[in-house]
């Protein structure tokens, strides 16, 4: 289990179980934490003080009837306190309503509330969690891709602050982050996802198993050294060196987003060569920054 290292993710994922309606035991969450019982009894009991908790021994667990109950001011102040405005940065309110109080289904699955630097890409929960709660499938184009697919969204999953995507298209599960979508198209149509499916979804958001992308890096040779000196990218690889003092490196990530504060410290030495998408995004925000100045 992942450690969570400060206080305020460590009680925002407390208050996701919670919400969630777990039986919290006061050992467990030690370990998971890497914390002493006493600090656990601590958050429960003096920082949680807001919340209606029932306890039985060591077990707590949020009064039933508060469940789902997004708008007790308690809540949304707690919720506020530990930075989930910063996690729904577009209409903050409605979205924390969403998670907390889903109308349907769940839309949202939190592991606590660390913010992603890049947040170009939240523009797209709105639209998601609406297709979610409804139901309704979406059409997706990507930002390294001219094609467009159909996907039957599931969830809408945050892990170490990146926001991904889960849902199925064409009968297979799929798990893409955000900050890979260049639009989105509602549909009226009805999605369907089966229960096999879902169980499958389900496992995969458990296990984070989010997959990995290469991605494929020029550095001119004026970097070059630095590069061979030290690990500055993700799971970074030397594949090859050119004839020009320029090399070619590979990193793995999980979202090619991990990677575009290293490409702008070093620009214009370092280049994208695929796949395009991150280069487009490094264009995109070049861009944006050139038209403020």
């Amino acid at each position: 289990m992942a450690e969570h290292d400060t206080l305020a993710q460590r009680l925002g994922v407390i208050l996701t179980k919670l919400n969630n309606g777990q039986r919290l035991v006061i050992s467990e969450l030690a370990t998971e934490f890497n914390v002493s019982a006493r600090t656990i009894q601590r958050d429960l009991n003096v920082r949680l003080a807001y919340l209606p908790l029932e306890r039985e021994g060591q077990t707590y667990w949020l009064d039933p009837s508060y469940l789902g109950r997004a708008s007790t001011p308690a809540i949304l102040r707690l919720c506020e306190q530990l930075g989930a405005k910063a996690l729904f940065p577009d209409d903050h309110d409605t979205l924390i309503k969403q998670w907390l109080a889903p109308k349907a289904a769940p839309v949202f699955v939190l592991s606590g509330f660390q913010c992603d630097e890049d947040d170009s890409h939240h523009q797209w929960l709105k639209p998601l969690a609406k297709a979610i709660s409804q139901q309704l499938m979406v059409w997706l184009s990507w930002l390294d891709s001219e094609v467009e697919i159909v996907v039957a969204p599931y969830r809408l999953v945050n892990r170490r602050g990146r926001w991904f995507l889960a849902g199925v298209s064409v009968d297979a599960p799929v798990i893409e982050p955000l900050s890979r979508i260049a639009a989105i198209r509602l549909t009226d149509d009805p999605s369907a996802i089966t229960e096999p499916q879902q169980q499958i979804l389900q496992r995969l958001i458990e296990q984070e198993a989010v997959l990995t992308h290469e991605v494929i890096i020029k550095a001119s040779a004026s970097i070059a050294h630095e590069f061979r000196l030290r690990k500055i990218l993700p799971e970074q690889e030397l594949i090859k060196e050119l004839e020009d003092g320029d090399i070619l490196l590979a990193s793995r990530v999980f979202d090619g987003a991990q990677l575009l504060p290293v490409i702008k410290t070093y620009l214009p030495n370092l280049e994208v060569i695929s796949p395009a998408g991150i280069q487009a995004v490094v264009k995109r925000d070049l861009k944006a920054l050139l038209s403020r100045m």
